[in-house]
């Protein structure tokens, strides 16, 4: 309102400076210039008068979840009634995190169409916040503006860390073994019980014998219901997973909790997509979390569908929404998950593995659970990933004692240094009375 206040004012001054000086000094050339100010002014108010109306903006997007790393394509549609033609418009479409302007010229066409591209951006919920357009005179006088409201979102996946073969199911036997190693079948036809590596107190009557005569270790046969249960990927949101042991809260910045997290981000999208690609009934586990996060402008790209399965996308979208909180520490989630991880297969994915959750593993591991551990925490203290530093994580004397004690119980414990996966403190699980005297 003020800049079309001083638009008309500095206007009629001009205009009014022309007619004092035609009257003292007369002339054509300032009767021109009073001609051509009249024009001009004439014209504004036409088209701040008769300007746009029932302006309508619509968006659509290929598809509404994003991979990482790739630019967002977007085409605007712009709809627009006016009995002038319009010499200009220019048009700003903000959304969340930035915006993009373009000026197009409109004349006598009433319904305008471009595209343009929003850049790579992270991870993340994203979405169109408004849209405004101005339009002008031929010389850029008496503008008139508009703001639209912006409909419309789409998210931005998280990208998963190529972990490979170290996406196993937890508790299962080794690498050599696994590639060799199959669930046997009965000679009539039945279906065979599947099996894993044993864990002491598990009852004797499930004790695979012919598996010790041919392969010279123990195993327990798995009952039904724990071969169909579901592999579940558990991520820590909690400040206090990204803390080293005996680290205090002034310890670590901010800033290096998040990197911590969002490598462990990556870590837990990229087990969902390696158990998704296995033919793995995955469940993702978190604080506060929803799998079910549809997109408003429009669907899952076909390739994206065809790879993970629309299960495994609509989790991979719930993790782009997942921030860092000071909500309850992992190791008193697992306590309060424990009875419903029994029996089942879980991957957690933390920053460091601490005394705390070395208990709260132990005591799921003794109650029939099966846990791998994910380690995001070297990439908080360095933010290169060469090969000095990620010797230097992965020999932490801490982090290998306590890989240890659970390696002997069967769980396994990784580190996630900038792309690399990699076991540590892998220890062969103990026969049962081994040691005795």
């Amino acid at each position: 309102m003020m800049r079309r206040v001083l638009e008309w004012g500095i206007g009629l001054a001009v205009l009014g400076g022309l007619v004092a000086m035609y009257r003292l000094h007369g002339g054509k050339a300032l009767w021109f210039m009073m001609f051509v100010t009249c024009l001009v002014l004439a014209g504004g108010m036409l088209v701040q008068l008769l300007g746009p109306r029932q302006i309508r903006v619509e968006r659509s997007l290929p598809q509404s979840l994003i991979p990482s790393g790739e630019a967002v394509p977007v085409t605007m549609r712009i709809h627009f009634r006016s009995p002038l033609p319009l010499p200009w418009m220019a048009v700003e479409d903000y959304y969340t995190g930035g915006s993009f302007r373009r000026v197009l010229f409109p004349g006598f066409r009433r319904s305008l169409t471009y595209r343009y591209e929003i850049p790579a951006l992270p991870r993340g919920h994203y979405g169109f916040e408004a849209c405004a357009l101005e339009w002008g005179g031929l010389f850029g006088w008496f503008q008139g503006r508009k703001v639209v409201k912006g409909e419309g979102r789409f998210i931005v996946l998280p990208e998963p860390l190529p972990v490979g073969q170290e996406c196993r199911p937890a508790a299962s036997l080794s690498y050599s073994e696994e590639t060799s190693l199959r669930p046997p079948r009965f000679a009539d036809g039945m279906k065979g019980m599947e099996v894993r590596e044993y864990v002491p107190g598990d009852p004797p009557n499930r004790i695979h014998w012919k598996h010790l005569a041919r392969w010279g270790r123990l195993h327990t046969s798995l009952p039904e219901e724990a071969q169909q249960s579901s592999y579940s990927v558990m991520i820590d949101r909690s400040f206090s997973g990204y803390m080293p042991a005996g680290a205090r809260a002034g310890d670590v910045s901010g800033e290096a909790a998040q990197r911590g997290f969002e490598t462990a981000v990556s870590t837990a999208a990229g087990l969902l997509v390696e158990a998704g690609r296995a033919g793995e009934k995955v469940v993702l586990l978190s604080s506060g979390f929803r799998a079910d996060v549809p997109g408003e402008a429009g669907g899952p790209g076909p390739a994206l569908r065809q790879e993970t399965g629309q299960e495994i996308t609509d989790m991979l979208a719930a993790l782009s929404g997942l921030t860092l909180a000071g909500g309850m520490p992992l190791p008193a989630q697992l306590q309060e998950a424990a009875g419903n991880l029994k029996g089942k297969r879980t991957a957690v994915v933390t920053g460091y593995l601490t005394d705390e959750l070395l208990r709260a593993v132990s005591g799921i591991i003794s109650s029939g659970g099966y846990v791998d551990i994910y380690c995001a925490g070297a990439a908080e203290r360095n933010d290169s990933s060469d090969s000095a530093s990620y010797a230097a994580a992965v020999h932490d004397p801490g982090l290998f004692r306590r890989a240890a004690l659970l390696s002997r119980l069967g769980a396994g414990v990784f580190i996630v240094h900038g792309s690399r996966v990699s076991r540590v403190g892998h220890v062969e699980s103990n026969f049962p009375g081994e040691g005795a005297v």
